[in-house]
């Protein structure tokens, strides 16, 4: 045990004035039987005072589950104390089993152990408690199993804190202990690749065109015009005729993105236990923005308000990252920040979105489709020629019978929305959200 602290409760005054009035109640009336109890509460002194015990050696073993399977078995022979591990992964709001569990490796009973996990600070216990109070013989062990909600980022679980009583319960010892096994949760690793459309803009990248240009896929010959490159002419044709062409190769470039992230007032509200619907936008269109700037595609964000719009212009650049990231986590912590976008008040926000974005753009809007304005926006984005993809959270899922008629009305509405020519992927919550983006993105054509 480490931080070992040693703290005496009790230290017997009670047992000495019991003793002295015992004896001078035995004394008053001649009893034999008064003056020899009154030794008994020195004894129970002599014992706080002197007695000793050796410090607590307890072993602890900590899983994590993502679900209802644990990512590892912790045992001794192949987990080190302190020793840091990259842990499971999930999305955000995803239930997270820790089980930990103490074992008394040493030769005394701990007779009053109390055990507390060190939960990080920004994952809320959902069911279960990580306390535990026990008693052990030697070679017993206690478990706590407890529920946490997953966070997006990394988090850290801290080691146990444990505090002993001895037997008569005046002294106890206060300390940590490393706990071995998993010690780290991850929310935060990007989509493995984002596979794109057609829709293109004029910066080399790697969505192939109907045009020809510098590339690596043959296009077309042509006759040769000056200026062209040496490298660029068909040799063996000028061999074989003497007549001068050029080769032309299909023409590759980067699609510029925007990300349509919808934090009206209706996203805000979650008809189950889950995340609400923002949070869950939020983090997906984090991790796509991630993916799309590592490939080399300029991506903006848009952020939907009742009357507003906040906007990150397209771009690859690091600063493009640092706004974009910064608007996305002030929308799930329901925060503003300043200086990190372009507002634009309107009282009309789904006709006045249209008109921020480039004409050549595609479109990635993440909303959970409860109310008609967010298909009324797939409408006039198709309606202009944008590609368009959605990501739908469903959070309206539960037992009574208000929500399964909100739930049937949400269904109309992607039903409507694919009609038009979007590309809609109805996300349960279940399902992990990799899986989900791979869905809405990697079978749409151009645009």
């Amino acid at each position: 045990m480490t931080d070992r602290g040693v703290h005496r409760l009790d230290r017997g005054e009670w047992a000495l004035v019991a003793a002295l009035a015992l004896a001078g109640l035995g004394l008053a009336t001649g009893s034999q039987v008064l003056v020899a109890a009154a030794t008994l509460p020195l004894w129970y002194v002599a014992a706080t005072v002197f007695g000793t015990r050796p410090s607590p050696s307890i072993r602890v073993r900590r899983q994590l589950a993502v679900g209802d399977t644990f990512e590892s078995e912790a045992t001794t022979e192949n987990a080190t104390e302190g020793g840091e591990s990259d842990g499971p992964a999930g999305d955000p709001g995803d239930t997270v089993t820790v089980r930990t569990t103490v074992e008394n490796v040493g030769p005394e009973p701990l007779v009053d152990l109390r055990v507390v996990d060190g939960v990080p600070d920004a994952l809320p216990v959902s069911s279960g408690s990580p306390r535990r109070c026990a008693t052990l013989e030697p070679g017993a062990e206690t478990t706590l199993e407890y529920a946490v909600e997953l966070r997006r980022g990394e988090h850290a679980f801290e080691d146990v804190s444990v505090r002993t009583r001895d037997l008569t319960g005046t002294v106890a010892e206060t300390g940590t202990e490393p706990v071995l096994g998993d010690d780290a949760l991850r929310c935060s690793s990007a989509v493995e690749r984002v596979p794109l459309g057609g829709g293109t803009n004029d910066y080399a990248g790697e969505v192939p065109t109907d045009e020809g240009g510098s590339g690596v896929e043959f296009y077309a010959v042509r006759e040769y015009a000056s200026g062209d490159p040496v490298r660029s002419i068909d040799w063996r044709r000028y061999a074989s005729t003497r007549d001068l062409a050029t080769v032309e190769y299909r023409a590759e470039r980067a699609t510029r993105i925007v990300c349509v992230v919808d934090v009206r007032s209706s996203q805000h509200r979650a008809a189950t236990a889950q995340l609400p619907a923002v949070e869950l936008s939020a983090s997906a269109a984090e991790r796509t923005l991630e993916t799309l700037l590592a490939a080399g595609h300029p991506t903006g964000i848009v952020t939907l308000h009742n009357r507003l719009l906040t906007t990150v212009s397209p771009g690859t650049d690091p600063e493009t990252r640092r706004r974009a990231t910064e608007l996305l986590r002030a929308v799930r912590e329901s925060e503003s920040v300043d200086g990190v976008r372009a507002r634009t008040l309107t009282s009309d926000p789904i006709a006045t979105l249209p008109r921020t974005l480039p004409g050549e753009a595609q479109v990635y809007l993440f909303s959970s489709f409860v109310d008609d304005e967010a298909l009324e926006l797939v409408e006039r984005l198709r309606t202009l020629g944008y590609a368009v993809r959605v990501v739908a959270p469903d959070v309206a899922h539960a037992d009574d019978v208000a929500t399964r008629l909100e739930a049937l009305d949400r269904d109309t509405r992607l039903a409507r929305a694919r009609a038009l020519g979007a590309r809609v992927v109805d996300w349960p919550l279940d399902r992990p959200l990799g899986l989900v983006l791979h869905d809405a993105i990697g079978e749409v054509g151009g645009r």
